[in-house]
């Protein structure tokens, strides 16, 4: 992990950052509400089919990833950087990624985040110059998976989660990378077609044993329920199926390879005008195929299904290109600016906030000789004492953005961006 400070950073697509900046703030909303019994139905997932404002962040961002990987993959062989030093920043990348996401599954056990930190810590150190740090950056790498061998009953036992947010990130940007870094357009266009085409045929002709049972939403996800189950056993979301299982990984990484696509187009030659008129034509006729491909293969967050990424390449295609033309084409900028704040630090937050709230649920409060979690105490006193309870819960979601908007704003200001 590496920080980029002063004039030194690269020029970025200031658009690109508003739209990973209002992705990062809906994700920081959504998931940290005062109350979850008092929630406002747009700020829900689906139960099952359909979709609600909230099913658009996740594949929203991991589109995001694709767009940014166009420009930053063509600007590291633009600098002289080889094929194999990529494929190696891409590995060092996805560990780190992975790693910080079992982090924030594990937190605050030492246990269970020990051998994930000293990974995190070699895969840094292995992207040093000097040879001897980057030997040192090997065996902390090694010794992590070492803690995590010698450990592993105490993990098993812990019925950890390993999906996530940040593990299918990483594990679709592996992925995506593999394929940009060895195909060219046309090739990853068959990628992205190959993979939303084949899950669809996966779910619509492959189906769980005879006999398998389990606490899903649907009988539709039973296939993803007992790969997960085979292969992760207790390690997964307490609501099954998981919804970031490893079969729905395979469309994911489609959604990953379409913001690709959509970032050669940004990066085209063309006129600025011509790029924004083409993303919006190519926005509409995605949601098009989304909503047609819905009769057949309902959208659906929970299993990503093949129509769920079709329609939300075309919602993110939008919204990047209302954000193109106005910030980068008009350069309409003056209500951007706290996106921009959010999105130059995007994970950095997403993990910080994470965390944040996690220990806000922990800490105790002893008011009148009785237990009470800081975050229900700041709700309480701040936000239900007055407001109607879903109106106090939305502001106290509000709120814990705003604050962080503040906390990032001297990190901005100074350039100083963290990068993985």
């Amino acid at each position: 992990m590496t920080t980029a400070a002063g004039n030194g950073c690269p020029q970025r697509l200031v658009s690109l950052d508003v739209f990973r900046g209002l992705t990062i703030a809906g994700m920081i909303l959504v998931n940290n509400p005062g109350d979850w019994g008092h929630v406002y139905a747009p700020l829900r997932h689906a139960t099952w089919n359909g979709w609600t404002p909230t099913d658009l962040v996740f594949p929203f961002f991991l589109f995001i990833v694709g767009v940014a990987m166009a420009f930053s993959f063509d600007r590291r062989r633009a600098q002289g950087t080889g094929r194999v030093t990529l494929f190696g920043q891409v590995v060092r990348r996805s560990i780190i990624l992975f790693a910080l996401g079992l982090i924030m599954a594990g937190f605050p056990d030492w246990r269970l985040t020990g051998p994930y930190l000293l990974m995190i810590l070699g895969a840094g150190l292995l992207a040093a110059k000097s040879r001897p740090v980057r030997m040192t950056g090997a065996l902390v790498l090694l010794g992590g998976i070492a803690f995590f061998v010698a450990d592993f009953n105490y993990f098993d036992q812990s019925k950890l989660r390993v999906p996530g947010v940040l593990q299918r990130i990483a594990v679709c940007y592996f992925f995506a990378s593999l394929i940009v870094l060895t195909a060219d357009t046309r090739g990853r266009v068959c990628c992205a077609l190959l993979a939303i085409i084949g899950y669809w045929v996966i779910m619509k002709t492959c189906a769980a044993p005879a006999g398998y049972n389990a606490p899903v939403a649907s009988a539709d996800g039973l296939l993803n329920d007992w790969i997960d189950a085979k292969l992760l056993g207790a390690h997964v979301y307490r609501e099954r199926p998981d919804p970031e299982g490893l079969l729905s990984t395979l469309p994911a990484i489609a959604t990953v390879l379409l913001g690709v696509l959509t970032g050669q187009w940004l990066k085209s030659a063309r006129e600025p005008a011509e790029k924004a008129a083409g993303l919006f034509f190519a926005a509409n006729l995605m949601l098009l195929a989304g909503v047609c491909m819905d009769y057949g293969f309902p959208i659906n967050k929970k299993i990503w299904t093949s129509s769920y990424v079709v329609f939300t390449a075309g919602m993110a295609m939008n919204f990047l290109a209302m954000c193109y033309w106005l910030v980068d084409v008009k350069r309409i900028r003056i209500w951007s600016w706290p996106f921009v704040v959010f999105g130059t630090n995007a994970i950095l937050v997403y993990f910080a906030s994470g965390i944040a709230a996690r220990m806000m649920g922990r800490w105790k409060l002893h008011p009148a000789g009785g237990d009470i979690a800081l975050k229900t105490w700041l709700y309480q006193k701040l936000f239900a004492s007055w407001a109607e309870p879903t109106n106090a819960s939305l502001l106290f979601a509000l709120s814990f953005v705003l604050v962080w908007l503040v906390l990032l704003i001297p990190l901005y200001r100074r350039r100083i961006f963290i990068k993985i």
